[in-house]
């Protein structure tokens, strides 16, 4: 598998909670950002860059901010590669996770990124059952990031999908619940009721559904 790195992406704005900030909030008595460092760590991560604002950034990981904040995942992820210097000379065989903060089991994804071997593509990406690429359930080698990120031109605005497309991408079918995520009053709450876990009374709740109208995502 050669040296593992992960980048988290935690700097959303959580538009469709009502602005919440999604990493803070918490699930199985944990923010939902230190959730998916420790399924990180636990998948074998030995940098883990967490790119949004300082105050959700984990102890022990590299703190990186799009610039400008709220700049966009192209952006994110240039802050981050920039955030994970070529300590350890080339870079050939080192690999990254591309990891959401609201993921509802980082851990089980990102265990099973580690177990699906590149060969000889450039990322594995877990792919939900309507087809669609989870670009942030993936693992792919970092000089192919690099290299993807320079071509993409300039981050700001920019779709993370722009350094990926030229990426030899192999997509490995998974369950609609493995890659679930929280976008939503109706998906925190549909987490919290499958990890048999009621709200702390410390977290930044969201507004009831009705009270957001109708939002384009």
């Amino acid at each position: 598998m050669g040296e593992l790195d992960a980048i988290l992406f935690a700097g959303g704005r959580g538009s469709r909670l009502g602005g919440v900030d999604k990493a803070e909030l918490r699930l199985g008595g944990a923010r939902l950002v230190d959730r998916v460092v420790a399924g990180a760590r636990a998948a074998g991560a030995h940098r883990i860059v967490v790119v949004g604002p300082a105050h959700v950034v984990p102890a022990g990981c590299r703190a990186a901010r799009e610039d400008p904040p709220f700049g966009g995942p192209l952006a994110a992820l240039a802050a981050a590669l920039a955030a994970l210097p070529e300590e350890y000379g080339p870079e050939g065989a080192r690999s990254a996770l591309l990891l959401s903060c609201d993921l509802v089991h980082p851990a089980a994804v990102a265990a099973r990124l580690v177990r699906e071997s590149l060969g000889d593509s450039e990322a594995v990406v877990l792919r939900d059952p309507d087809g669609r690429g989870q670009w942030l359930a993936g693992r792919y080698r970092l000089s192919a990031l690099r290299a993807g990120a320079a071509l993409a031109g300039a981050p700001t605005g920019g779709r993370l999908r722009a350094a990926l497309a030229g990426m030899s991408i192999r997509f490995v079918d998974v369950p609609a619940e493995l890659v679930a995520d929280i976008d939503t009053p109706a998906d925190l709450a549909h987490a919290r009721a499958t990890t048999l876990e009621a709200p702390s009374a410390r977290d930044p709740e969201p507004p009831d559904p009705d009270d957001l109208g109708a939002e384009t995502p």
